[in-house]
């Protein structure tokens, strides 16, 4: 039996989108598709054949490089017998499309809860193959849930918010709620309808999109039309497997919150996570346009918008005829450790790679943009700093956004959202007549009592760059806030060798105006003179009353702590190997954060 996905033939798996193969979700439908056609003709002469086929696609859905060495028998074989290749890192991230894909790790579910519930339904049996790694999966993927309901896109999303991937953790969660008896499943559900009602009923016409997504449906009326139909099939399977799920005797015994307060890391990938019940705190490198952040309260997916957040952004001067709109930058290195109650990780982008300006100039690899950024382990704090210099010739800077915290202002904030900073309250209200670069006149603002932003060093004031157009993804699909540290909005020249971004800032998480403003006047001098032009350092006093030091070598050589003279206590500890910080070394390329106990 022959089958085929695009130019693929035959079953396929990778862990790596570039490799070609990486197709965990169409392995799953395949098998589906063929235990159903074995189930529903069992005299066909070629149903045993089509239910071996079936557990040949299943087993290397929800795949990973263990499987090779798995003697477990599963479907009367060893499971390495059937085994053809990974799909999934070995802590379950997912390279779908080129990036960290939770919204495709949600697919790989949705999949098999469809096929779980057709087989109920029926009265038929599942193949034992289904259930590959669901356990394990599911307690990855969980995490990656924002207690209102809403995906939290720690990678990235390159297609349309709040919709596809997200419509399809419906009936993940009733597969979740029945088969893997999450207590949590079905309260979730209905915190996302609540957001599907949130949005239906602000539309006339009876649609789920069109006030939203109405310059979409006038540009790609085939593409809206598959939205709307994706979130009607969604609901469908909602009201059809509803009644399937059976969760007797399964309460919840801990909130929600404690159950996916943990951390998580895929090294290999590039992908760190920590979560506890005020932040939800995460960074990407291999994200959707690479190198995003997060830092927010667990509860609230309305504050979150991924593209480029909290990563910065160097934008060079590029006009292709062809590919225009595609981010010119590529991965250079990353590394990450994780500690008890937070993490750290450095690496660093080429920025302008392949630049072109049409009929005129081409070339690649023009700066270097090093970021450092560490989740502190009081809970609430993410402190981040970037440097990019230019490499070794002029360039042309369309735009720097140091930070990037963006902040959606649209039809789930009914097109208002409320700031306050040093001058005062600030309301915003969506979308602005025109571009606008708009001054908070100091360096700290707190966004609606939930989330702080202080700049430590590196610009006189926090901006918004605010736009008339929606910018979220590549189709355009919320307002955004942009709150940059400093924002240069250009073209602007650079020489050779010439710094183009120098900036440290803090995000603060489930915090109100008043902590914001104190973290603020605590950390006034929180820059640190190291003495070396490639070494940043900041000093900062956490929530928790504790004092830390973030220390990067953006240099090309390891250094030692005792080249620089931080006057850290004799008590301070590196985190990441709990070792005295006068013995540390930092390589090339790395931070190291330091605690006083």
């Amino acid at each position: 039996m022959t089958t085929h996905r695009g130019q693929n033939q035959g079953i396929k798996a990778s862990r790596w989108a570039h490799e070609g193969a990486n197709d965990p979700e169409s392995n799953i439908w395949n098998g589906a598709l063929l235990w159903r056609a074995a189930m529903h003709y069992p005299e066909h002469p070629h149903a045993a054949l089509w239910q071996e086929r079936a557990h040949e696609f299943l087993i290397n859905g929800v795949s990973i490089e263990a499987d090779a060495l798995d003697e477990r028998i599963i479907a009367g074989k060893p499971l390495r017998e059937r085994h053809i290749g990974a799909n999934f890192f070995s802590h379950y991230a997912l390279d779908h499309h080129g990036y960290l894909n939770v919204g495709y790790m949600v697919i790989c579910v949705s999949n098999v809860a469809m096929l779980h519930f057709d087989m109920k339904a029926a009265g038929l049996p599942c193949p034992e193959s289904l259930y590959l790694h669901q356990v394990e999966l599911w307690n990855v993927l969980r995490r990656f849930i924002f207690s209102d309901g809403r995906l939290a896109r720690i990678g990235g999303d390159g297609r349309i918010r709040y919709a596809y991937c997200q419509e399809y953790l419906l009936p993940a969660l009733l597969f979740a709620a029945d088969y893997l008896k999450d207590p949590h499943a079905l309260p979730l559900i209905e915190r996302q309808l609540g957001l599907i009602q949130g949005e239906t009923s602000q539309n006339n016409d009876g649609s789920f999109y069109s006030s939203r997504l109405d310059a979409l449906r006038r540009r790609n009326p085939l593409y809206y039309t598959r939205l709307e139909s994706d979130r009607a099939c969604a609901l469908a399977m909602l009201v059809s497997y509803r009644e399937l799920v059976t969760t007797e005797g399964h309460g919840a015994e801990e909130d929600f919150e404690t159950t996916v307060a943990d951390s998580w890391c895929e090294p290999e990938h590039g992908a760190v996570f920590h979560r506890c019940p005020t932040r939800l705190a995460s960074f990407c490198w291999r994200a959707m346009n690479l190198a995003q952040g997060m830092c927010q309260p667990p509860g609230d997916g309305h504050l979150a918008e991924w593209e480029y957040n909290l990563g910065g952004r160097v934008e060079f001067c590029h006009h292709s005829l062809r590919d225009s709109a595609q981010p010119q930058r590529r991965l250079n290195s990353c590394n990450i450790s994780s500690f008890e109650g937070g993490f750290i990780t450095c690496g660093s982008l080429i920025e302008g790679a392949d630049l072109v300006l049409a009929e005129s100039w081409s070339g690649s690899d023009s700066a270097l943009l090093q970021t450092a950024f560490a989740a502190l382990p009081d809970g609430h704090t993410v402190i981040g700093m970037h440097f990019c210099q230019m490499g070794a010739r002029r360039g042309y800077v369309a735009s720097i956004k140091g930070l990037h915290l963006n902040i959606p202002n649209d039809v789930y904030q009914q097109y208002r959202r409320r700031l306050e900073c040093g001058d005062g309250e600030i309301v915003l209200e969506s979308p602005p007549a025109h571009e606008q670069a708009l001054s908070l006149h100091g360096h700290w603002a707190n966004i609606e009592g939930k989330l702080g932003v202080v700049g430590l060093y590196g610009d006189r004031e926090l901006t918004i760059h605010r736009t008339p157009e929606r910018r979220a993804g590549n189709l355009r699909s919320l307002y955004v806030e942009e709150i940059c540290y400093p924002l240069v909005l250009g073209p602007a020249c650079f020489e050779a060798g010439e710094v183009i971004l120098d900036c440290g800032w803090a995000v603060l998480s489930s915090v109100s105006t008043q902590q914001t403003r104190a973290f603020h006047d605590a950390n006034l001098q929180a820059q640190l003179d190291t003495g070396t032009a490639q070494v940043r350092a900041v000093e900062v006093s956490g929530l928790d009353g504790l004092r830390y030091w973030l220390v990067a070598n953006f240099s090309r050589s390891e250094l030692s702590l005792r080249s620089f003279d931080l006057r850290l206590p004799g008590d301070a500890v590196d985190l990441q190997n709990g070792q005295p910080a006068t013995a540390s070394m930092i390589e090339a390329g790395h931070a190291r954060l330091f605690r006083a106990t």
